[in-house]
């Protein structure tokens, strides 16, 4: 068998990454502020097929010493830090939204100083959801399913947690555990 020419390797190998070129660069920018509802100008967003395709995530954030009442505590309001971090992606058809996913993490810290000194412990979430909006371009026609660890207390291991998934009905399935026991667990380790 006679050997191929070096020259036809090449030749193929340059039209093989052309072909490759072409498909990822097929993608053509949609003005973001011509969709219902229009999004801002600095969106990024292309035709993906019959879709258009957004990317809505946003810039990491942090946040220091915001009192959190989601918990009656018997030893004081929890004042929060953390850090958040959230990806997003839009559909829209006929330029109007049908869908949304997004996925959040926050990780942060808890106290029962509003300046955030003495003990602290840590807390965490990792949540996903999804919209579909019933109504095209409709934001209040959202039905929605989130998933995750709503919340968990490492410390506390599942004492003291929510995790599952909440239906677009408002059931949820899964673990939630604020027992008075945790609370007082919680408040032992933020009292000094």
């Amino acid at each position: 068998m006679k050997p191929r020419p070096l020259f036809l390797i090449a030749v193929i190998i340059a039209i093989a990454s052309l072909v490759g070129a072409s498909v990822t660069s097929a993608h053509t920018l949609v003005d973001p502020t011509t969709l219902t509802p229009p999004l801002k100008p600095f969106r990024v967003c292309y035709q993906d097929g019959p879709w258009v395709k957004c990317d809505t995530s946003t810039p990491t954030t942090t946040y220091a010493n915001q009192a959190n009442t989601d918990f009656d505590l018997p030893c004081g309001t929890i004042y929060e830090s953390g850090t958040v971090t959230t990806h997003a992606t839009r559909w829209y058809k006929n330029l109007l939204l049908v869908e949304r996913n997004a996925q959040e993490h926050i990780a942060g810290t808890w106290s029962l100083s509003p300046t955030g000194s003495g003990p602290t412990i840590a807390f965490a979430t990792d949540i996903s959801w999804h919209e579909t909006f019933l109504v095209p371009g409709d934001l209040s026609s959202d039905s929605i399913v989130e998933h995750g660890s709503f919340l968990r207390v490492p410390a506390l291991g599942t004492e003291f947690h929510d995790s599952g998934i909440n239906m677009a009905d408002g059931t949820h399935h899964g673990n939630t555990s604020f027992t008075d026991a945790a609370k007082a667990r919680l408040c032992a380790l933020l009292t000094p």
